[in-house]
């Protein structure tokens, strides 16, 4: 491309999950920007696209109002035939994902800074009602000195919960929320949770979730925590281990409430920690800190052996002078003492009941997220001791936790059908996910669009089924796909006139339309041409050429034509 509206193409930035990002130039101002492209012809169903390009271009709008200087500026957003894009302020650098794969350090300083400027930026945008949906380090920019921007404001909802490509999902698993990747109603918390895994892999070089697919790592991101900080790298002060666990509470209550309250922990901590730390990407090795501390640690040995000299003498000197005052006090002592009693007498531990070890051994297999034990266990103690409510607490929690992480398995699974065109596989997936969790978005909408996907198809087969039976003069095949009484009554009228006076019937059609109104009903609508030889003349001659218009019902599992010519 050379032009996208006013905008001069210089360059191609990168391909981006739903357009190409170019670098472009404004002729008006001759200012370098960066314009993303989003194509909504990715998305099948006519309604959904006018609905989401609304929904877009009221996002990119609303964020284009931002203006903060960690927040990239949107300047512009506009639409040329089927293109929608963004014009956007280009910074020259890298991502973060960039900067992170060239193995680059951040000492303890430059990372407080710079999620201090990433909270702070977070914080103003919270606060205008906007959540960014999709943080990860591809979409932190940093320029020269190293200052980040966050990119994607108003393009992230759309990217992350409704579009999808061809055997993928949209959107960063790995850095999203429990309650994102499970479909769920998200907030200003699930960004903060995003935050915690970018703070997790700068510190240790590795994601906090990781796994070979994405239904495992939704199942880590849904039930498990992360490998500990320690663990993982063992040279990392200790303190960071709380900022990041609260950051990656499941339970958003749990987290962070706010990004300010982040960035606070975190400038406390780096104000404790001598500023020459530097954490390695790659070796995670702290420099300069350990050859610090060992000369404090030799300056102290060294005042504490000459104290330790001082004392001595002194003490010794003291202590010979009240040498025979202790010994008197001493006997005065052993006479005051009260005997203890026998340990025969003293009160012995209870032993724990049967019921208390069971539920000690529940209460250890739920901690060890363990909950199929867990169940197992409960279940067993319950149909001893049906009203203990210790058992009956633990064997809700358990089957919440496996609910949860069915839900995300499945939801990932019946996805990835969708892409796949098993739409019949992702209707099942998806009826098993809404039988637990009736709100449950994601489900809804793939439910939505596998199930129109199968109606379209059949549809289509119900067009084709009409015109050969016109072809092939079948008034029962004719009248088999209408569920009215007046149309069938008119459609019987219309083809016997046909079928008696003409031969070498030929039905075209073309630019096939169904828009849904819901999933049981529809509007159709395409071109046809109807020629034909009429019997007395010989003559060919057109007996129909024009637009077809009906109204389709889903009666059962079939779709019937209801009404015509709307």
């Amino acid at each position: 491309m050379e032009k996208i509206g006013k905008y001069k193409i210089t360059n191609s930035l990168g391909k981006g999950a739903m357009g190409i990002v170019y670098k472009a130039l404004d002729p008006d101002i001759s200012r370098e920007v960066a314009i993303k492209t989003i194509h909504f012809d990715l998305v099948s169903v006519g309604t959904d696209k006018e609905e989401m390009m609304k929904r877009f271009l009221r996002e990119a709008q609303a964020a284009g109002k931002l203006t903060h200087p960690n927040i990239i500026t949107i300047y512009d957003v506009g639409r040329e035939k089927d293109l929608t894009y963004i014009v956007m302020q280009y910074i020259e650098g890298q991502s973060l994902q960039q900067i992170f794969s060239s193995r680059k350090k951040f000492s303890i300083p430059e990372l407080v800074e710079l999620f201090s400027q990433l909270c702070d930026a977070l914080d103003y945008a919270h606060q205008h009602g906007i959540i960014h949906r999709d943080i990860k380090p591809a979409n932190i920019l940093m320029d020269k000195k190293r200052n980040p921007f966050i990119v994607d404001f108003g393009v992230a909802r759309v990217e992350t919960s409704t579009i999808t490509q061809t055997g993928t999902t949209v959107g960063t698993p790995s850095y999203m929320s429990p309650e994102q990747v499970m479909g769920k109603k998200i907030d200003m918390r699930s960004d903060i949770f995003s935050l915690g895994v970018i703070l997790y892999e700068l510190l240790t070089g590795k994601k906090p979730f990781e796994a070979e697919n994405i239904t495992t790592v939704i199942y880590k991101i849904v039930n498990e925590v992360p490998p500990p900080l320690s663990k993982v790298k063992k040279s990392l002060p200790v303190a960071f281990e709380h900022i990041v666990g609260k950051a990656l509470a499941k339970d958003p209550k749990e987290r962070y409430q706010n990004c300010k309250e982040l960035a606070a922990d975190l400038q406390g901590l780096g104000r404790q920690l001598d500023k020459t730390i530097a954490i390695s990407a790659d070796k995670g090795e702290l420099t300069g800190w350990k050859e610090a501390k060992k000369r404090k640690l030799g300056w102290i040995l060294a005042f504490s052996f000459t104290l330790v000299v001082l004392l001595s003498a002194g003490g010794f000197w003291f202590f010979s002078q009240k040498a025979g005052d202790t010994s008197s006090s001493s006997n005065e002592a052993q006479e005051a003492k009260v005997e203890k009693p026998p340990l025969s007498s003293q009160p012995q531990a209870a032993t724990p009941s049967p019921l208390e070890e069971k539920l000690k051994g529940i209460s250890k297999s739920f901690e060890k997220e363990d909950f199929a034990e867990t169940v197992r266990l409960a279940e067993e103690v319950l149909s001893e001791y049906t009203d203990n409510t210790v058992a009956q607490e633990y064997l809700d929690k358990a089957k919440a936790k496996m609910d949860e992480a069915f839900i995300a398995q499945t939801l990932v699974a019946g996805i990835s059908n969708y892409n796949k065109g098993n739409y019949e596989q992702c209707l099942q997936a998806m009826g098993k996910v809404l039988k637990l969790d009736k709100e449950n978005r994601e489900a809804r909408r793939y439910l939505y669009l596998a199930d129109t996907a199968i109606s379209e198809k059949d549809i289509q087969q119900i067009i084709e089924h009409q015109r050969k039976a016109e072809e092939e003069k079948d008034l029962l095949s004719l009248l088999k796909d209408i569920d009215s009484p007046t149309l069938s009554d008119q459609r019987k009228s219309d083809a016997m006139l046909l079928f008696n006076y003409y031969d070498e019937i030929r039905s075209i059609v073309s630019n096939i339309s169904i828009k849904f109104k819901d999933m049981r009903h529809a509007n159709v609508s395409f071109s046809h041409m109807l020629t034909a030889v009429y019997k007395k003349t010989g003559q060919k001659k057109v007996i129909f050429e024009g637009i077809k218009t009906w109204e389709m019902e889903k009666k059962g599992k079939a779709w019937k034509i209801v009404s015509n010519e709307l």
